[in-house]
């Protein structure tokens, strides 16, 4: 039983922390400040490289994608019409996905707390895992995006 309590928090946490990252204002957001800003360990992007998200990025669900079919407003990643205001509407953008993936990937350890012993551990790492390449790909992304747009 505590193994569906804990899905059912995650599922509740994840659908929470997308609708704040939706109503998050995009202004608070400093893409050059702490901790958006590239960490020396990246190195220029080479670590990504290393890890070969150019590879595998394409092949994991993209939510932005799929929710930008429901509602309208979320912005698509077509680079359609003005496109240095779209780049910069990315910029932002995966700002607010690493932070949302990061939240996610740290509120998922409470199913320690839902499920007292080795079952909540392993529920809360495999979430981590399942969030983690997401906030790799935002960090490899977001460089990319600022250097186009300069």
């Amino acid at each position: 039983m505590e193994f569906l309590y804990c899905i059912l928090y995650l599922i509740i946490i994840s659908a929470v922390i997308y609708v704040v990252g939706r109503v998050y204002p995009r202004r608070w957001i400093k893409e050059n400040s702490f901790p958006f800003k590239p960490l020396k360990i990246e190195r220029n992007g080479k670590i990504y490289d290393k890890l070969k998200i150019k590879k595998w990025k394409l092949k994991l669900p993209d939510a932005s994608l799929f929710f930008h079919k429901i509602f309208k407003k979320i912005p698509t990643k077509r680079l359609e019409g003005n496109k240095k205001e779209k780049i910069a509407v990315l910029i932002k953008e995966s700002c607010v996905a690493e932070m949302t993936h990061f939240v996610a990937l740290v509120l998922g350890f409470f199913c320690i707390k839902i499920w007292k012993n080795m079952g909540g551990w392993i529920v809360s790492i495999v979430f981590m895992i399942l969030n983690l390449p997401f906030i790799l790909i935002q960090r490899y992304n977001r460089p990319r995006f600022i250097n186009a747009l300069a």
